[in-house]
């Protein structure tokens, strides 16, 4: 999120709308389908005009919008439909908590988006906004590229059940595209997790510190818009009666056994994660006492030969071994030397230290 524009935000009336997300010079695209008596219509609007209601209560309209930077485009499609202001609002400003609002004539979600990037390292999500009401379904999403492909392609089959449900039915295929795609980033998660458990065991180094920070960090901002989906997709099963048809509460509940698992796993990996922070510290740590524990033996088996040089290495001539050993105290006191070093090593063996 781009800080200076959020800095321009602050103190505007509410309702203003301000895009928050980063600087995007992409042109706005926008996919427009058309459902009515089993038969579909597919477009992509060449002017704003074609986002209007469609003619007729009999035929569903989805919109969808790639790109929410531009806030002209984006406040002009939701007023056809009479969105409140303060929805169209947070449409363009990205980083909102995913929930739902229930409005007179509509519902508004917002959640996120995730995929992985190319390198499989990271993970890179986006807002995504739904407005949907009697008969029609706005989505939005911050990105140039569709990622409702796979339900475009759904629907152009001819058994498609999108073509003669209702928005609602629409709306349902939407988020159970983003979940489906959230266990796929688990899937690549738990991957990641477990060649650092694998590497955490082989060596410890700062690197794999530094990998299990950030995989940390990716966990605990999927975690974040995670717990409050559930939130979401419980009251749509609840509150919007009005909206949802009553045949769709069994999809709407696997929606739900959906994000639980999510959760679950989640829960799951962040323990992972804990556990792992917790062994590669302790590892540090038994690595800096074999340390010490060998400076330890070292220091040990020294201490007692300095002691020994340094009282012979006085120079006082009345020391009575000098004269009374006379030439074989130098090769003695060598071997008295070795004999107390002997004993100190054959003794640390003998507890385990060496």
């Amino acid at each position: 999120m781009d800080r200076d524009d959020m800095a321009d935000k602050v103190g505007l009336p509410p309702g203003t709308v301000v895009h928050t997300g980063i600087d995007r010079t992409e042109e706005v695209t926008i996919s427009i389908m058309e459902f009515a008596d089993g038969q579909m219509r597919e477009y992509v609007a060449d002017c704003i005009d074609d986002c209007s209601p469609p003619p007729s209560l009999n035929i569903t309209k989805w919109v969808h919008v790639c790109g929410v930077h531009d806030v002209d485009i984006v406040s002009k499609v939701c007023e056809f439909y009479g969105l409140h202001p303060l929805v169209i609002e947070d449409i363009p400003s990205v980083g909102q908590r995913p929930k739902l609002e229930i409005m007179p004539k509509s519902v508004y979600i917002v959640l996120r988006s995730y995929d992985i990037t190319e390198d499989a390292d990271r993970f890179h999500s986006e807002q995504v906004s739904i407005a949907f009401g009697e008969n029609f379904v706005l989505s939005f999403q911050e990105s140039p590229v569709d990622i409702f492909g796979r339900i475009r392609e759904r629907a152009r089959t001819q058994d498609s059940r999108i073509k003669t449900e209702g928005p609602d039915y629409i709306v349902y295929t939407i988020l159970d595209l983003l979940i489906d795609k959230y266990f796929v980033v688990l899937e690549r998660m738990g991957d990641l997790i477990e060649d650092l458990e694998d590497d955490l065991i082989e060596q410890v180094s700062s690197d794999i510190l530094t990998r299990i920070y950030r995989v940390k960090r990716s966990l605990l901002a999927f975690r974040r818009h995670i717990w409050p989906l559930r939130e979401v997709v419980f009251k749509m099963q609840r509150d919007t009666q009005q909206f949802v048809d009553q045949n769709m509460q069994v999809f709407l509940r696997d929606l739900y056994d959906h994000v639980i698992r999510v959760t679950d796993h989640v829960e799951t990996f962040r323990e992972s994660i804990t556990g792992m922070l917790d062994i590669y510290l302790s590892s540090v740590s038994n690595k800096m006492n074999n340390v010490m524990k060998v400076l330890t033996v070292i220091s040990t088996i020294f201490i007692p030969l300095t002691l020994m040089a340094s009282i012979y290495g006085m120079n006082w001539h009345w020391i009575p071994e000098i004269e009374i050993l006379g030439a074989a105290g130098y090769p003695i006191f060598l071997l008295a030397m070795l004999t107390v070093t002997t004993c100190l090593v054959i003794y640390f063996r003998r507890i385990n230290w060496i």
